[in-house]
């Protein structure tokens, strides 16, 4: 299971979670249980304390996303 974070409604967040089986759900989730730099298209992950973001999968992501952008401009 991945989760982003697809936008920010007031003091929520919308989670972006796509299951293993290919099914892509969203759910609600305090913003406040979200760590402070928390931004819209981070990964995160679950761990005892709550939630983090998973910096390396983030920034591959973003270059994945920046790299397609570059190739439909050319």
């Amino acid at each position: 299971m991945t989760m982003k974070i697809d936008r920010f409604e007031g003091d929520y967040a919308i989670l972006e979670i796509r299951e293993e089986t290919g099914e892509t759900l969203y759910k609600q989730l305090p913003a406040s249980w979200l760590p402070e730099d928390a931004d819209e298209g981070d990964v995160l992950v679950k761990t005892s304390e709550g939630y983090a973001i998973d910096t390396a999968e983030t920034e591959k992501r973003r270059a994945a996303a920046s790299e397609k952008l570059f190739e439909s401009q050319v």
